[in-house]
């Protein structure tokens, strides 16, 4: 009877215990703001991106034979490549990965200054613990679109 009247009496681990319960919440919050933080950066990254992308494709998109400069052909793989290029650190090692681009030259002999577009898909793989949560699974699917109008020439 004695010994059950103390150990109510006795406090000591209450402390702990009650931060046992706490830290997970707080930990969880934490790690999703973290998360989330990481995916905004993410998706300004791919954005910047499809902007390079859509400024090489202006340039040196020569698809329809309308940019004397340039060989002909639409140049995909040097506009995939500097929309990578652009990406940086943040390929792979970012988090940003299997990056897919599509080029839409509009631009004609006729009409030489009609809108490039770049599309840029990339695949961002969360990594923070918990802060999974906040991403919605383990990867997330960034979209970006951006468009320039075609920097050709005017033919006779």
């Amino acid at each position: 009877m004695q010994l059950s009247r103390r150990l109510k009496r006795d406090s000591k681990g209450a402390v702990l215990a009650e931060f046992c319960i706490a830290i997970v919440p707080v930990l969880t919050t934490f790690l999703s703001f973290v998360q989330l933080s990481r995916v905004a950066t993410a998706r300004l990254v791919v954005k910047h991106s499809a902007i390079i992308g859509a400024r090489a494709a202006a340039v040196i998109s020569n698809a329809n034979d309308n940019n004397p400069g340039q060989y002909i052909g639409s140049h995909d793989d040097d506009i995939s490549n500097a929309v990578k290029a652009a990406l940086g650190p943040w390929q792979e090692a970012g988090g940003i990965q299997a990056v897919n681009v599509t080029v839409n030259d509009t631009s004609s002999r006729g009409d030489p200054y009609n809108w490039v577009e770049v599309k840029v898909s990339a695949t961002y793989a969360c990594k923070i613990p918990m802060g999974v949560i906040a991403c919605g699974g383990s990867t997330k699917l960034l979209e970006e679109t951006y468009r320039m109008p075609h920097q050709g020439a005017r033919y006779r």
